[in-house]
């Protein structure tokens, strides 16, 4: 059993003062169990004033977690907070570790963290719980298809580091007070785990069903869709004139993969000759739809999914990530999806929601097999 633990502060500038308030929220001496992780996320603003230092310095158990946009918990909203999670228990066990800087390849910096890991656990972890850098050379999908290869049948629960600077700045992964801007920290939970996950992207009646092929890609790019360039594909639908990718930028691509799970795709642009550039991977020969979202889309989504989960949670606490595209389609309404949140848990039970750059999440496949994705534009949720 995990019991979670959640206090806030937005207290940025003096140090001991933002200790005091997380901590006498926590009530660590009264609440603590044998066994401690704790998640941080935050403005970045936290990193520069040394809480984060601070933090890593004062608690009694090792810390993770990355820098968002907004976030909130129980009581909690804001775009210039600080939340930390503390996840506690008798019965489970948590080891964590960071990576060496990843550069140009992210397989060796993540094996040599996961074995690093796990060598002499007395068994198989239960659930991983990955923190990846934002990396415009390096993409998502080579941390999380690495981390597949190693641990196989593991589901993996996380996020991409994000900030709110306009120009993909100050965004760091968090490791025991130490903030990286190009490092993978990973935690792993090891004993009596029973995680449920839950998300939601497009929902059904956005999906424009005008499915087709991916015949040719290059890493994050579609170049090929039913064998003519994506951008000429676009046009003969209706959608983009002229090689203007206006009209399809802020549309959600639908991957429909052959071994039948489906992954969600932010559009970020095209290319000079006419290719389709995703915020992530995918392979060649996979089905392909586009879907429309907007801020209702995101919110009421949202309330749907929350609901779904708060019916099953049992007084267990929920982690919950968004992608920073749903937070895009709310417009001026920034903490639209915060405050539907806050609405449809309230107090019920022990939470955190953040914004990220891109979710990890573990696709079932029946069977008894999972498979971790790097998804897009959706939200997702892991009740512990």
């Amino acid at each position: 059993m995990i019991k979670v633990l959640t206090a806030f502060t937005e207290e940025i500038d003096e140090v001991d003062g933002a200790l005091a308030e997380l901590l006498e929220q926590l009530d660590l001496d009264h609440r603590l169990l044998a066994n401690s992780l704790g998640i941080i996320h935050c403005y970045s603003d936290f990193i520069d004033s040394g809480v984060i230092k601070a933090l890593g310095r004062k608690l009694p158990f090792d810390t993770v977690g990355c820098t968002t946009m907004s976030l909130s918990s129980p009581g909690f909203m804001s775009q210039i907070g600080l939340t930390l999670t503390v996840l506690t228990s008798d019965t489970v066990r948590f080891v964590s570790g960071v990576s060496q800087p990843v550069t140009d390849n992210a397989a060796g910096p993540v094996a040599e963290l996961y074995e690093r890991l796990i060598s002499g656990l007395p068994q198989k972890p239960a659930l991983l719980m990955p923190f990846l850098p934002f990396l415009l050379t390096v993409g998502g999908n080579e941390f999380i298809e690495k981390l597949n290869s190693l641990a196989g049948n593991i589901p993996a629960f996380g996020t991409i580091a994000i900030s709110n600077e306009q120009d993909y700045t100050r965004i760091y992964t968090f490791y025991n007070g130490e903030s990286y801007p190009a490092s993978l920290v990973l935690a792993a939970l090891i004993g009596d785990v029973s995680p449920v996950f839950l998300s939601v992207s497009v929902t059904d009646e956005n999906i424009l069903k005008q499915k087709a092929i991916i015949t040719q890609v290059n890493r994050n790019v579609i170049e090929t869709i039913n064998n003519i360039p994506a951008v000429k594909y676009f046009e003969s639908i209706g959608i983009a004139k002229g090689g203007d990718a206006a009209g399809f930028s802020s549309m959600p691509a639908i991957i429909y993969l052959k071994d039948g799970s489906v992954l969600t795709r932010a559009i970020i642009g095209s290319t000079p000759d006419g290719g389709m550039i995703l915020a992530g991977t995918v392979p060649a020969n996979s089905s392909f739809d586009l879907a429309t979202m907007g801020q209702e889309d995101v919110v009421n989504s949202s309330a749907a999914k929350v609901t779904e989960a708060l019916a099953v949670a049992n007084g267990r606490g929920m982690l919950i990530y968004s992608c920073a595209g749903r937070n895009w389609a709310l417009g001026m309404q920034v903490m639209a999806e915060h405050e539907k949140v806050r609405e449809c848990i309230g107090n019920a039970v022990p939470y955190h929601f953040a914004y990220s750059g891109g979710e990890i999440f573990p696709a079932d496949l029946g069977g008894g097999k999972v498979v971790n994705h790097l998804q897009n534009v959706s939200l997702i949720i892991c009740i512990l």
